[in-house]
C-alpha cells in the first residue's frame, strides 16, 4: 500500500513502549506473525519484502511501515541489499484493525527523531522519558503527514525508482522505460508536476542520500559517494559545493558540531 491514509487516530494517545534496531543480516526473516501492539518500521539502509493480506510491499531506504496491531504480516531481508531498520512498539487509539501503510521519508525528519529516539532508549530520567513521549508523537505526526495526499503517482513511482536503484549509473532513458512513457513526452509531464527536470531529481535524490549517511554514520566519504550513485568523492564534493555549499567533509563537521551543542 501507498501513500493515502484514512483514520480516527487521536496522536495524543500515543505512548512508546520500546524501541529496538535490526542491523543487516542477508539471512534475517520473520514467518508469519501478528501483534497485540502497534510497530512503526524505519528503513535505514538496504531492503525488505513484507507479505501481507495477500500483497507484497518492497520497502527501501527511506521508507517508514506502519504495521497496525492484528496485522498478519511475514517479513523477509533483501538478500543482496540486507536491512537495516529502527523498530518502535506503542499503543495508540484508532489504529488496530487497518492497512499496512508505507510512506517515505523524504525530508529525513522521521530518520533522525528515530535515531535520537533508540539512542535514549535506556535512559532513566523521568524528564527524558517525557521528552521521548513527546518526541514519539512527532514522529506519527510527521508519518501521517507524509500519509497524506502525496506526489503525483509518476512522480512518487519516478522517485522510488531512483532510491531503489541510487547505485546504478542512471539515464534519461531509464526513467522514462520505467515509466512506461516516451522521453520528451515524461521530461515535459515530470516537469510540469515538479518545477525540475527528472534528472535534477535524481541529483537531489542522490545528495540527500549521502548526505543522510555523512550525519548518520562514521562511513567515509570515498565509500559513501559510489552507495549515493555519485560516481567518487570528487564528483560529490562538487554536488554539495553546488546545492549545500560547503563540500562533505565540512558538512559533517559542522552539523556533527551542531548536532553535539544540542544534545
Amino acid at each position: 500500500m501507498g501513500r493515502r491514509m484514512k483514520t480516527s487516530l487521536d496522536i495524543g494517545t500515543a505512548r512508546l513502549l520500546s524501541t529496538g534496531q535490526l542491523l543487516p543480516d542477508a539471512r534475517w526473516h520473520m514467518k508469519a506473525h501478528s501483534h497485540s501492539f502497534h510497530e512503526l518500521i524505519v528503513v535505514l539502509g538496504g531492503g525488505m519484502t513484507v507479505e501481507h493480506a495477500g500483497r507484497r510491499t518492497v520497502a527501501v531506504t527511506g521508507d517508514v511501515m506502519l504495521y497496525p496491531a492484528g496485522l498478519v504480516h511475514a517479513e523477509r531481508s533483501d538478500p543482496k541489499h540486507p536491512v537495516e531498520s529502527r523498530f518502535m512498539v506503542f499503543r495508540c487509539d484508532g489504529l488496530a484493525g487497518g492497512p499496512l501503510v508505507r510512506v517515505t521519508d523524504e525530508r529525513g525528519r522521521i530518520r533522525q527523531m528515530v535515531r535520537w529516539l533508540h539512542d535514549d532508549g535506556h535512559a532513566t530520567s523521568a524528564l527524558i522519558q517525557v521528552e521521548r513521549q513527546a518526541m514519539f508523537q512527532a514522529v506519527l505526526a510527521e508519518f501521517f503527514h507524509e500519509a497524506g495526499p502525496g506526489d503525483p503517482p509518476l512522480v512518487a513511482n519516478t522517485r522510488r525508482y531512483v532510491r531503489e536503484h541510487l547505485g546504478d549509473s542512471l539515464v534519461l532513458d531509464d526513467l522514462a522505460r520505467a515509466a512506461g512513457l516516451s522521453k520528451s513526452y515524461f521530461v515535459r509531464t515530470y516537469g510540469a508536476a515538479t518545477g525540475r527536470t527528472p534528472m535534477q531529481d535524481v541529483r537531489a535524490l542522490r545528495a540527500g542520500f549521502a548526505r543522510e549517511l555523512i550525519l548518520g554514520t562514521n562511513l567515509p566519504l570515498k565509500e559513501i559517494a559510489p552507495r549515493a550513485g555519485l560516481g567518487n568523492e570528487y564528483s560529490m564534493s562538487r554536488l554539495f559545493r553546488q546545492l549545500f555549499h560547503m563540500p562533505p567533509g565540512q558538512y559533517r563537521r559542522f552539523h556533527g558540531r551542531r548536532q553535539r551543542s544540542e544534545q
